[in-house]
Parts: C-alpha cells; structure tokens; sequence
C-alpha cells in the first residue's frame, strides 16, 4: 500500500557561515528571528531532536518502573481530536512530561523499539502519542509515513537541531528549506552548523536548492526560501 508522506519543510536560523546561534552572537531578542517567521509557515506540526525538545518537556525527575510489564511495542495514538503536534525524534525515550501538550500542541514521541517498557508506561499515563520507526535505528521515511496515515500530518516544519536537520536532508526526506540569515561570521571552529549530516564525503551528493522567496527583514536579515531539487537528490 503507497502511504502518503507530509511535505517537510525546515527551517532554521543561521549565520552567513552556517552557523547555529551561538551567544557570541550577542543578538537581543534572538527568539524572534526564527519563531516570527516560523509562525507565518503554515503547519500540522513541528519536529525537533531530543535535545532540543528538552528545553520544552518536564524538568521534574520521573522514575523509570524497571519491573512494570512488558508494555507492547505498538504504536499508541491518544488523542484524535488534536490539530496541530509537537513531535519529538527521542530514539531511546529520554524526554519526561507533565501533560501531553507543548503550548498549544499535541506531543508525538518518536521511539526505536529498545525503549524501556516503564517509559511506555509513563507516556500512556500522561496520554502521550507515541510511534515506532525501527527496531534500534530510526526509518526517517516510515516516521513521516506514520504521521500522515495515525494523525492526518500533511505539512512538517523541522526545527533542529542539526543533527536531526542532516539526518533527513540526508535521507532525501525535505522538500523545503526556510533559512533566516542573520548577519552575522559566527566563525567558531567545531560549532553546531545547520545540517550536521555525515563525516567525510564518501559517496553523498550536496542536495541543491532553487529560491522560492527572498525577503529582507528584521532591516539586515533575510528570509530565503529554497526548495528541494529532487532530481539532483536521486542523481
């Protein structure tokens, strides 16, 4: 059966170096540059890494139940009402919750199938939606297919960090790429860049782009929208 997949867009704040923000950067209001111009793309959800996500999940100290039950790994959908998601790529289950919300969205977490059965057990309790996308590595490509067939998801907005960012460029998976350029040569050998995809070039193509928009904001930023050329992407 051909699942469809959601349109993916990522987006990101960088520098003219291709930077991600650093605070050497000394910008007032940084938040603004990337959550302004997030907010003007239309999305069902947005996606971002563990660690990223971890500035939004509990900051309480959740015990993991090492003699619960073995909880099934299935996929668990709470909510069917929901509109608009949070999800979380969270491989092992690191992220802890309060409730099953992130402001005004929905959390999806994002799991391998070596993830403890305590941790299931937690998300269940909090009514937390949870999917499966590999036994232990993640199929980038079945986690989109899943988000469009279990919750209805027909646009993603990636927002990091670069890791997870690389991982689907890598992958093929992204059809757009919104980039706020800030003014600003971070220059920092060895700092976080906006797509971290692999080490050394092996046998990997650079992915091209054409502009779709190009707007001056902010008085010296720009707002560019690139999308994906998929055949230099196959090539």
């Amino acid at each position: 059966m051909n699942i469809k997949k959601p349109y993916v867009i990522c987006h990101m704040l960088g520098s003219v170096d291709g930077r991600i923000k650093q605070d050497i950067w000394e910008f007032r209001d940084h938040h603004k540059y990337f959550e302004e111009t997030a907010e003007k793309i239309q999305a069902d959800a947005w996606l971002v890494g563990r660690v990223t996500m971890e500035e939004f999940s509990s900051k309480k100290k959740y015990l993991i139940d090492a003699e619960v039950d073995s909880v099934p790994k299935e996929d668990f959908v709470a909510d069917t009402q929901a509109k608009t998601y949070a999800v979380v790529i969270d491989p092992l289950g690191k992220c802890f919750w309060d409730s099953n919300m992130v402001s005004t969205e929905y959390v999806i977490e994002v799991l391998t199938e070596g993830v403890a059965s305590g941790y299931l057990e937690h998300l269940r309790k909090k009514n937390v939606s949870y999917i499966f996308a590999g036994k232990n590595d993640l199929d980038l490509d079945l986690v989109l297919r899943k988000l469009y067939l279990l919750f209805n998801i027909k646009t993603v907005r990636i927002d990091g960090g670069g890791h997870v960012n690389g991982s689907f460029l890598n992958a093929g998976l992204i059809d757009e790429f919104s980039l706020v350029l800030a003014p600003v040569a971070d220059g920092t050998i060895g700092s976080p860049t906006v797509f971290e995809a692999q080490e050394g070039y092996e046998n990997r193509r650079a992915t091209q782009f054409s502009i779709k928009s190009v707007e001056r904001i902010y008085d010296d930023f720009l707002w560019i929208r690139y999308l994906v050329i998929k055949e230099a992407v196959k090539r």
